[in-house]
This record gives C-alpha cells, structure tokens and sequence, in this order.
C-alpha cells in the first residue's frame, strides 16, 4: 500500500527533525558556528522530506475521498436506474424507463452515470468511455410514452 509507506517516511522523517531539534535544544554555547549550521541545514531538509510526504498523503487521501464521494452516489442511484435494451435509464413510479439513456458500460463496470450523446443518425456514443450504440436502442424516453 503506497499510501500506507509515505506516511511511514514522513513520521521517520518527522522523528528525525524532532531529534535535531532536541540537539539543538541541549546543546550548550560549546557548539561550533560549522556545526550549529549543519545540524540546522539537517533540519530544515528533514522538515522539507516531511513537507513533500505529507503532500502526498493529501493527494492519496483527496483521491479516496473522491472514489467514495463516487460510490456513494453509485449506491443511492442503484436502485433508480433500469435497463431497456442497450442503455440505463431512471425509472418513474410505476418502474418505466424514461429520460436520457446512460452508458450501459460505464454503469455496468464502473457505476458511473455518464449520459449518451448523438454521435451521427446512427449512433450514439458515450463521452466518457467513447463506447459506441445503435441510436434506436439508446432513444430518449418520454414519459408519455
């Protein structure tokens, strides 16, 4: 798990910085000018490593949270959305298919809603997986129909 190792390298990273400064802490005037310099150049790059790590557990974090914001929706949509010959479509009262036609694909593998566009007098397409249809198998339904 990568997200789990970055998180492992900033507390090292952390621990280390915690460390330096605990030495710069202790340490009595007997330190060299040259060696206060070092120890503060270990610091301040031990808290630039932690810097970036930390950044990256944002992203991978940002990134769960979107996939969940994503499933979420998937769940509560499930139970709305029925089939009628190559695509989704939302379901009324009674259970009839109307509105939009939604990928078959996209539903089907990922639970996305991506809704079909006319791609020619023959073809609709999806423009999120570029997945092609026969445009009367994929009409918009009305609810009069």
């Amino acid at each position: 798990m990568p997200d789990i190792t970055v998180i492992s390298a900033a507390l090292t990273s952390l621990k280390a910085a915690t460390d330096i400064a605990k030495i710069l802490r202790e340490s009595d005037l007997s330190l060299e000018k040259a060696e206060l310099k070092l120890k503060l150049a270990d610091l301040i790059s031990a808290l630039a490593d932690i810097k970036i790590e930390l950044t990256e557990v944002q992203e991978v974090i940002i990134k769960k949270d979107k996939r969940i914001a994503e499933i979420e929706e998937a769940f509560e949509t499930k139970g709305t959305l029925i089939r009628k010959d190559d695509a989704y479509y939302e379901a009324d009262v009674e259970g009839n298919p109307f509105g939009i036609p939604y990928c078959l694909r996209c539903w089907e593998n990922d639970h996305r809603k991506r809704q079909l566009v006319h791609h020619s007098r023959q073809t609709t397409i999806c423009a999120s997986c570029g997945h092609h249809y026969k445009a009367y198998m994929t009409n918009v339904i009305d609810r009069d129909s």
